[in-house]
């Protein structure tokens, strides 16, 4: 009884956020903002305590993981700010409820500089508009969040773009041809990508304005690289 007062507790909150819903992916209980793919919350009952998965800014975060009922989560945790806490009390429960707006914030898929929390990178918020400004430009550019990561496309067509905002850099994933790919892949920062390396795609960890600058130069050719070559027309 005392878990399922506790878990009401939490869904009242979560659902309380502007334009949130429920829904259960592989059986566990998720939230998200607006989008859905931009989870905010995961909250699943366990034999004796509830599973509370959240996220929040870097500072934050180390102080939550000095509390013997918070660890890093172990799929979300490294680099993207994620904690999961074992709630096993009213107390503990009160703890972490002021959490459950900051990982809603945290989670606002169209959040700019403006919207830095204390204890974030300002910068990491700072480069994603610019590289959305970029991406956008190209006109008529579907942005969305498969499998919860930002991607960018010509209206239902190649993906060109993936970027994706971490703790310390913004993650820009872009396709590009081999000569500019061998200069990248040179560049500290920059490493293949899992999945889709092998089909021309570099992964870059922009933590500066001039890394930043390079980025966005890669964003023209990688959209430029993604559309599909038209067939001439047989005479």
């Amino acid at each position: 009884e005392n878990l399922e007062e506790i878990l009401a507790q939490v869904r009242e909150i979560a659902l309380g956020f502007e334009n949130t819903e429920e829904y259960a992916p592989w059986g566990n209980r998720a939230f998200f903002r607006d989008i859905k793919g931009c989870n905010f919350l995961f909250a699943n009952p366990k034999d004796d305590y509830l599973n509370v998965v959240l996220r929040l800014p870097k500072s934050q975060k180390a102080e939550a993981l000095q509390l013997p009922f918070v660890e890093l989560d172990k799929s979300l945790g490294e680099h993207r700010g994620w904690v999961s806490t074992k709630v096993h009390s009213p107390e503990e429960l009160e703890i972490i409820l002021p959490w459950l707006k900051i990982s809603y914030n945290l989670n606002n898929p169209f959040r700019g500089k403006a919207d830095t929390l204390e204890g974030e990178n300002s910068f990491v918020l700072e480069a994603l508009e610019e590289i959305r400004e970029k991406a956008l430009s190209f006109g008529d550019i579907e942005e969305f969040f498969p499998y919860g990561g930002r991607a960018f496309r010509k209206r239902k067509g190649q993906i060109f773009l993936h970027a994706d905002e971490l703790e310390e850099y913004l993650n820009v994933t872009v396709r590009l041809p081999l000569g500019e790919r061998e200069f990248a892949l040179n560049l500290p920062y920059v490493e293949i990508p899992k999945y889709i390396g092998n089909k021309g795609w570099v992964s870059a960890k922009i933590r500066s304005p001039e890394e930043l600058e390079i980025a966005l130069a890669w964003v023209e050719i990688s959209f430029h690289m993604n559309q599909p070559v038209r067939k001439k027309a047989l005479k």
